[in-house]
């Protein structure tokens, strides 16, 4: 988007144990710094994708029932980590019954223009499919998706054209889309519409906010999705200090349209 994003970040350890600077490129890292790697609360895994391997933070649902598993997205500059957003929510799923795993994605500069960031869509979905498979072999009947910013535009049309059958949500946070779903009604292919969360700010980043109305007319016509739209009261861009509001909305609405598979 065209904003500077915070640059407030919890950071990891700069390789994964036992990993080696040729096996983990640079840019796929976890960012080194503070605190360290003990405090992280989860687990360090490489993941393989098309360009190459990667870092995610894996951690387990807390109760002894499962109710599924969420892939985390961070936005552009942001880490698998991050304050804004991603912490809150990995680890607040994890207490709500959720596995959840936090995918480190291609590196990015606060000072890109946001069309460079979204030039790196096939890598994300590289990421974002590897994720998946990867939650997958753990065998959780429910899978869904938070994306954070622009990586929400960039996987919103794999979540409705091509979803493993796993997949059963697709959620949105602070999410600008430059062209909405298509205006003509798309077929679903034979499927369910898959239910899509677009929540943001009361005050957010404020191309997200002035597009919030063209999202919802164009949601209205789109056969894809099962659409809803809530907006966090109070709040800015990144929720900093209502991070429990953004977690209980979203919690409370994956529960009303993600059937409960315990394990």
């Amino acid at each position: 988007m065209h904003r500077q994003l915070l640059a407030r970040t919890i950071l990891a350890v700069a390789l994964l144990p036992g990993a080696t600077a040729a096996a983990v490129p640079p840019g796929n890292r976890l960012a080194p710094g503070h605190p360290p790697s003990a405090e992280i609360q989860g687990e360090l895994v490489e993941l393989e994708s098309d360009s190459g391997r990667f870092a995610a933070i894996f951690l387990a649902s807390r109760r002894a029932e499962t109710r599924g598993a969420a892939v985390l997205m961070h936005d552009q500059a942001g880490n698998a980590n991050g304050l804004e957003v991603i912490r809150p929510l990995r680890l607040g799923l994890a207490r709500a019954g959720w596995d959840t795993l936090s995918l480190q994605l291609p590196s990015a500069s606060r000072a890109e223009v946001r069309a460079a960031w979204l030039s790196r869509q096939q890598q994300v979905l590289s990421r974002l499919r590897a994720g998946l498979n990867w939650l997958g072999s753990r065998k959780p009947a429910n899978q869904v998706i938070i994306a954070q910013g622009d990586s929400g535009a960039m996987v919103l049309e794999y979540a409705l054209d091509s979803p493993p059958p796993e997949l059963k949500a697709l959620v949105l946070v602070s999410t600008f889309l430059d062209s909405p779903a298509p205006d003509a009604a798309l077929p679903a292919g034979g499927r369910a519409p898959l239910p899509v969360l677009d929540i943001y700010a009361q005050r957010d980043y404020p191309d997200v906010v002035s597009n919030a109305q063209a999202r919802r007319d164009s949601a209205a016509r789109d056969t894809r999705s099962d659409y809803q739209q809530r907006v966090v009261d109070g709040a800015t861009g990144g929720f900093f200090g209502l991070e429990d509001d953004l977690l209980a909305r979203i919690s409370a609405w994956l529960a009303t349209n993600v059937t409960s598979n315990p394990n």
